[in-house]
């Protein structure tokens, strides 16, 4: 006994000694601010260890993480069960409280659309981005493979008609077009192949409703390429970003009249970015993106999450302003304001799959007018609705 705890006793002092040797030499100055060299956080990180042992269990299908990611068939990953439950809503099927939740989300963006159109909006959808299990469930493992009736299904069956733009029909559609895939295999999100086939199903739809629209599939000439980046969100997870590699597909729509975009602090007005027309990520104050030669001369609302990313060139190609918030900032005070003073002709939300049920989307817009006041939507209890965590 004593020999055993002697020994355990040297192995633990070996390893107090050499872990903070292994990350002072892989330190080469990159720490993150405010850190420094001689604290804990940095001697003594095993996330080296940690990547080693992904690099090990990888190849054998297995996770280091499996509540953030799993892995699926073909070296495919996929978000865990941390984030919404995804792998067990998908499996389950659909329950009388998602029936409940899909009613109430139904009511309140019935309230939405009314109450914005009291202020001049002239239209209102909703933009559904798959889960990459909806759209890619062959390399999903068996064990997690999707019901045949999904929650999205139950929502979409009771909202109005035309008001949610379901892109998944699309997308199941392009996969057999292109040799690309459509959304990365080590990332949660889909690429920019993704989100044009996307983008070209909503604008489709949106121009039933709005006559005299341009759209940008309209464009004669388009330009992909097929570039190798490293791992995405997924891989990180699994300290494999720098390991794992994934395909980036480009698109850039040609024409005489290039898109140059400014890009505005919607609240103070100061400029921030411009030139160009990059990919916008998720902003968490009011951004305005001004586009010069765009198709339409429309102001949008763009309330959207991390799936917007991708999208965000399409958008600016297609109208002269788009004023971009993450919908998680857009409380109904903050969305009524920017309704108030931006007055857009259209509001537009994208939302993944996997967050459209959340409680945001349940929640009723301020009081309408006597002459119009839609029956009153009560505020979802304590809970209800409620998401714990939640991955775009």
């Amino acid at each position: 006994m004593k020999k055993r705890v002697l020994m355990f006793v040297c192995v633990a002092l070996l390893a107090l000694a050499v872990v903070p040797v292994i990350n002072l030499s892989m330190l080469n100055g990159q720490k993150n601010e405010g850190q420094e060299w001689w604290s804990e956080s940095v001697l003594y990180n095993f996330d080296f260890a940690l990547a080693l042992l992904s690099r090990f269990s990888y190849p054998h299908g297995i996770s280091t993480n499996p509540s953030q990611v799993f892995i699926g068939k073909e070296d495919w990953l996929y978000l865990g069960e941390q984030y919404n439950k995804t792998v067990a809503q998908g499996r389950h099927g659909t329950t009388a409280k998602d029936a409940q939740i899909a009613g109430l989300i139904g009511s309140a963006t019935e309230s939405w659309s009314q109450w914005l159109n009291q202020k001049g909006v002239s239209m209102f959808r909703v933009m559904l981005g798959p889960d990459k299990g909806t759209i890619y469930p062959e390399f999903l493992p068996d064990w997690a493979q999707p019901a045949a009736h999904s929650a999205t299904d139950m929502l979409l069956a009771n909202v109005s008609q035309g008001l949610y733009v379901d892109t998944r029909m699309a997308l199941r559609a392009a996969k057999s077009q292109f040799p690309e895939s459509l959304y990365y295999k080590t990332d949660t999100h889909w690429n920019s192949l993704g989100a044009w086939v996307a983008f070209s199903a909503f604008e489709t739809e949106i121009a039933r409703a709005e006559e005299g629209l341009r759209r940008l599939t309209e464009q004669p000439i388009r330009r992909f390429m097929v570039n190798e980046r490293q791992g995405g969100d997924l891989a990180k997870f699994l300290r494999l970003k720098e390991t794992l590699r994934d395909t980036e597909v480009v698109i850039r729509i040609i024409s005489d009249r290039p898109i140059e975009t400014e890009q505005y602090d919607f609240d103070t007005g100061s400029l921030k970015q411009s030139g160009g027309n990059p990919q916008i990520h998720t902003a968490r104050r009011p951004l305005l993106v001004k586009s010069k030669h765009a198709l339409n001369e429309k102001r949008v609302l763009w309330l959207r999450d991390s799936f917007g990313t991708a999208m965000s060139p399409f958008m600016a190609a297609t109208f002269t302003e788009t004023l971009q918030l993450h919908y998680d900032e857009a409380h109904p005070e903050v969305f009524a304001r920017l309704v108030e003073t931006f007055k857009p002709d259209y509001v537009f939300i994208t939302v993944v799959e996997r967050a459209a049920r959340r409680k945001r989307f349940g929640t009723p817009p301020p009081p309408m007018v006597a002459s119009r006041e839609p029956e009153v939507i009560a505020p979802p209890s304590e809970g209800f609705l409620s998401q714990i965590s939640y991955r775009e």
